[in-house]
């Protein structure tokens, strides 16, 4: 399945407050982070109004994703609006709590006490805490999306570079064109194949770094099983397009699933922002294995779920750090990952073959007692040894790096 989908709805509550209702469904880390920031960007410049993220079925949020949220919500603050969460759920609460972000973004309990909360005062005159007891209701499904737009495609945002997207439809038509228009890149190659097992020849032949497929086409789940099962293939990643109708809840049986996907109608910006940050990103299938081998280690070994929670999140910023600061996204270097139990506690240690850092100012930075302050929140999003070992040092009841900061050790006590 996807690692996150996201919805998009529009709303005006009483006579002229206008919300934007993101509805997010996944994990909010290095492999999805440029999705969700590309959405909440567009919402910026869209000038249409405040902004709901429901956080009902959001699994897990790294420290790029909260400095990501409260960048945001500082910008549309400079316009008069507003950003709110709803509905977050304990295990990301923890996180948000830790790090100071639930004391600066209005966290709420579901969408009612939202709508109240945007009716009850102006701008910069609400009060989030007289909302906040309300009981969260259980998740509804998500509305339909807005008609898909027939205009031309907005200004890219991509540098130029040799992209190759190979789009699997039925015809050549207008969708097809601007979608051209958008993702073709002045070195890159763009093809359209009306033919699934001819599409099989064409990835061979083009090597292509991303794959739109309309789902309707006679052997699309042929064309997904042979590419997402063979070896050199299945990074690749694949983005389906499913028609008017189509429940993906009745999907679930067995089958091989794409990377991301879309129901129409949708917007097509939607569908640019999900190939864009496909072309950007780097595989993570490892980084997503480790993660759930940690999982079931951390429930064989008995802890708690709140302290289960916390340290599955101070593990994935750790080989998160590893591989994107210190191996610069190199599929070459390894990260070499260490578990210990031992009757008094747990201990992971995750060594990498980068250069190392000194980690001294920001193990005494991560020392300060209570929420971490709104302009060090704003000043360490996404920086090496910013929030993320604030939270891996909040997270754990020892944090200690070793050697040149190469080797980083997590401890839990049972």
């Amino acid at each position: 399945m996807p690692r996150l989908k996201l919805q998009v709805r529009r709303a005006t509550i009483g006579e002229d407050v206008s919300v934007a209702w993101v509805s997010l469904d996944g994990f909010l880390d290095a492999s999805t982070i440029l999705t969700f920031e590309n959405t909440l960007e567009l919402l910026y410049r869209d000038e249409r109004g405040n902004v709901v993220l429901d956080f009902g079925k959001v699994l897990f949020a790294n420290s790029t994703a909260i400095g990501t949220i409260l960048n945001h919500r500082n910008l549309l603050s400079e316009d008069g609006r507003e950003l709110v969460l709803v509905r977050v759920n304990p295990q990301v609460r923890t996180t948000f709590d830790l790090l100071g972000l639930s004391a600066v973004v209005p966290c709420l309990p579901d969408e009612e006490a939202a709508r109240r909360y945007f009716l009850s005062a102006p701008f910069g005159e609400r009060d989030p805490e007289a909302f906040a007891a309300r009981r969260a209701p259980a998740a509804t499904p998500a509305e339909a999306r807005p008609p898909r737009a027939a205009e031309a495609p907005p200004p890219r945002s991509l540098e130029p570079a040799k992209c190759r997207v190979l789009v699997i439809a039925p015809e050549e038509n207008r969708f097809t064109d601007i979608t051209k228009m958008r993702l073709l890149t002045p070195q890159g190659r763009f093809q359209i194949v009306t033919d699934c097992t001819e599409a099989l020849h064409v990835f061979d032949e083009l090597d292509p770094d991303l794959v739109i497929l309309e789902d309707p086409l006679a052997g699309s789940e042929d064309f997904l099983w042979k590419v997402k099962t063979e070896k050199g293939k299945s990074v690749v990643p694949v983005i389906k397009l499913y028609w008017t109708g189509t429940n993906i809840e009745e999907r679930k049986e067995f089958k091989i699933w794409e990377d991301d996907f879309l129901v129409e109608p949708f917007e097509l910006m939607e569908l640019f922002v999900l190939a864009e940050a496909e072309l950007k990103r780097i595989p993570e299938e490892n980084l997503r294995r480790a993660n759930e081998l940690a999982a079931s280690l951390f429930q064989k070994a008995g802890l708690a779920s709140p302290a289960k929670a916390s340290l599955a999140a101070a593990f994935a910023e750790a080989i998160e750090n590893a591989a994107r600061h210190a191996h610069r996204s190199d599929p070459q270097k390894c990260i070499d990952v260490v578990f210990l139990l031992d009757r008094e506690k747990l201990s992971i240690t995750v060594t990498d073959e980068g250069r190392g850092f000194d980690s001294k100012p920001f193990l005494d930075q991560a020392q300060q007692a209570g929420p971490i302050g709104e302009e060090r929140l704003r000043q360490t999003r996404g920086a090496l040894g910013g929030l993320g070992i604030a939270l891996m040092k909040r997270c754990t009841d020892e944090l200690e790096y070793l050697g040149s900061g190469n080797s980083v050790r997590l401890v839990k006590k049972l």
